[in-house]
C-alpha cells in the first residue's frame, strides 16, 4: 500500500521539479535577465573573462530595449564616468607610457558597458530586486570559495593554490603583457581572484547590497539561503586577512546598525555569537591595525613617495594607468603596482582634475543616498546601502588602490549603474540616451547637420 502511494507522490514531485526547471528555462531567455547574469557574475571568472561579459551583457541589454522600444541609456554618475574616461583619453598626449595609459582607457571603456546594460535594463523595482538577489548569490559563491579555501589549507594541511583559477591563469597569462606581483603567504587566500586584498575589495563593494537583501529582500522564500550569502561573504573578507577591508566591513556595519537602531539588542547579540566563530589568526590580524609591521612601513613610504611625485605636476599628474606608478615606485626601490591610496593614486596618474571628477561622482551619490532616506521604507533602506557602501569604499581606498583590475572596476561602475538605476526608481530622476549624453554627441549632430545640405545638393544635380 505505501508502495502505491509512493508512486504517485514521486511523480507529483518530478512533475514540479520538471515545471519549475522548465520556467527557470524560460527566464533565462529574457533578454533583461541574461544582461545582469553576465554582468553579476564578472566576479566568477578569471580577470580576461570580464570584458567579453561586460560586453555580452550589453548586447542582451540591446535586445531587450529593442524589444521593448527603448534605447541604451545613461544617468548622472555614467556621465561623469563619461568625463573621467574622456579626460583619461587627454593624458594620452603626455603620459610618459603611452600604451598602460591606452590599456587602461580601454579596460575602463569595455567595463563601462556593463554599467550601461545595468542602468537600461532596470526598468522597474521588480527588476532591481532580481539585481540585487543575483549579486546576493554570487557574493554567497565567491566568498563560499575563499572559506573552503582556508579550511582546506589552515585545519587539514592541504598545499592548495592561492587562486582558484591558477591552472588557466599559468596559460593564459603566457600570452598576455599582464604582470603580477608573486604572494608569498601562508593563510590568506584569494578565491576567484589573483589576490587577496582584490578578492576582499571586491566584496567590500557588495556587502551593503548582500546585507540589506539578506534581510529586506522580496524574495522572502530565499531569505535563509541570501543570509548564507551574507555570512559567507564575511568569512571571505575574513579569510583575505585583508585590514583595510576589515575596518571597511565594520564600518559597514556600525552604519547599518545605526539604521536599525530599534534592533541594536538583536544585532549586539548577533555579533557577539559570530565573533565566537572567528579562528584567533583573524583576530589577531584585526588588532595588528595599530601596530607597525613591515607592510605599515612599506606603505608610509609609498606614500612619501607619492607626495614627492604629485608635486612635480599636481594639475594632470603623469597620465592614466599604474605602470606609471610603479615605474615611480621601483625607481625608488619599492616593487609595489599602486600608491595604496585611492586618492594618492589618482592624484599622481590624473592630479587635481582626475581626483576633482571622482569626488564629485561620490558626492552625487552620497546625495542619492541622502535623498532616499528622506521617502518610503524601502527607498529609506536603499539609501542606507548606498551610505555604507561609500563609507566602506572610502575607508578602504586609504589603504588600497580598489580601481586596479578589470573585475574591480567592472564592480566599481556596477554600483554606479545600481545608483543611477535607483535614483530612477526611487526619486524619480531622469536617465538619458547614451547617444545625446556622449562628451562628442553634440559634435556627431553638427557633423550629420552639415552632411544633410551636401546630399541634398546632389540630388538636385543629379536631377
Amino acid at each position: 500500500m505505501a508502495g502505491a502511494e509512493s508512486g504517485p507522490l514521486r511523480g507529483r514531485i518530478r512533475d514540479r521539479v520538471g515545471k519549475r526547471g522548465r520556467q527557470i528555462l524560460g527566464d533565462l531567455k529574457q533578454p533583461w535577465l541574461l544582461a545582469l547574469l553576465f554582468v553579476a557574475c564578472i566576479p566568477v571568472f578569471p580577470e580576461y573573462f570580464a570584458p567579453p561579459l561586460a560586453g555580452a551583457s550589453l548586447l542582451a541589454a540591446h535586445f531587450d530595449a529593442k524589444r521593448n522600444g527603448r534605447r541604451i541609456m545613461v544617468g548622472v554618475l555614467g556621465k561623469i564616468m563619461l568625463a573621467y574616461m574622456a579626460y583619461m583619453a587627454f593624458g594620452l598626449l603626455y603620459t610618459p607610457d603611452f600604451f598602460s595609459t591606452l590599456a587602461t582607457l580601454g579596460m575602463w571603456a569595455v567595463m563601462f558597458l556593463g554599467y550601461l546594460s545595468v542602468v537600461t535594463v532596470l526598468t522597474d523595482r521588480q527588476r532591481y530586486d532580481t539585481a540585487l538577489f543575483c549579486l546576493c548569490l554570487v557574493a554567497g559563491l565567491i566568498g563560499a570559495i575563499g572559506c573552503i579555501q582556508y579550511v582546506l589549507r589552515a585545519f587539514l594541511g592541504w598545499d592548495l593554490t592561492l587562486q582558484f583559477w591558477r591552472f588557466a591563469d599559468q596559460v593564459v597569462f603566457e600570452w598576455l603583457p599582464i604582470d603580477f606581483l608573486p604572494i608569498t603567504t601562508d593563510l590568506r587566500v584569494s578565491s576567484t581572484f589573483n589576490n587577496p586584498n582584490i578578492f576582499a575589495e571586491s566584496l567590500i563593494m557588495v556587502f551593503p547590497f548582500v546585507s540589506y537583501y539578506a534581510f529586506s529582500g522580496r524574495r522572502t522564500g530565499t531569505r535563509t539561503l541570501c543570509r548564507f550569502c551574507l555570512l559567507a561573504a564575511a568569512g571571505g573578507v575574513a579569510f583575505s586577512f585583508s585590514r583595510g577591508c576589515y575596518l571597511a566591513l565594520l564600518v559597514i556595519a556600525l552604519i547599518f546598525c545605526i539604521a536599525n537602531i530599534r534592533k541594536i539588542l538583536l544585532m549586539i547579540v548577533t555579533a557577539a555569537s559570530a565573533l565566537l566563530l572567528v579562528p584567533e589568526s583573524v583576530m589577531a590580524r584585526l588588532f595588528s591595525v595599530t601596530g607597525m609591521d613591515a607592510s605599515t612601513n612599506e606603505r608610509l613610504r609609498i606614500w612619501e613617495i607619492a607626495v614627492e611625485t604629485i608635486g612635480r605636476d599636481p594639475l594632470f599628474g603623469l597620465g592614466g594607468g599604474i605602470f606609471n606608478s610603479w615605474d615611480t615606485l621601483v625607481h625608488n626601490g619599492i616593487n609595489a603596482p599602486h600608491m595604496h591610496n585611492i586618492v594618492l593614486e589618482l592624484l599622481v596618474e590624473g592630479g587635481v582634475i582626475a581626483l576633482g571628477i571622482m569626488l564629485f561622482a561620490g558626492w552625487k551619490l552620497l546625495r542619492g543616498g541622502l535623498d532616499m532616506l528622506q521617502h518610503s521604507r524601502d527607498s529609506r533602506m536603499m539609501g542606507v546601502v548606498f551610505l555604507a557602501f561609500t563609507a566602506g569604499f572610502c575607508l578602504d581606498g586609504m589603504v588600497d588602490f580598489p580601481l586596479f583590475t578589470p573585475k574591480l572596476v567592472g564592480l566599481f561602475l556596477l554600483v554606479l549603474g545600481l545608483g543611477d538605476a535607483a535614483m530612477k526608481l526611487y526619486l524619480d530622476r531622469e536617465l538619458q540616451p547614451l547617444r545625446e549624453a556622449a562628451p562628442f554627441a553634440l559634435l556627431l549632430r553638427r557633423l550629420h547637420r552639415l552632411r544633410r545640405p551636401k546630399k541634398a545638393s546632389e540630388n538636385a544635380a543629379g536631377e
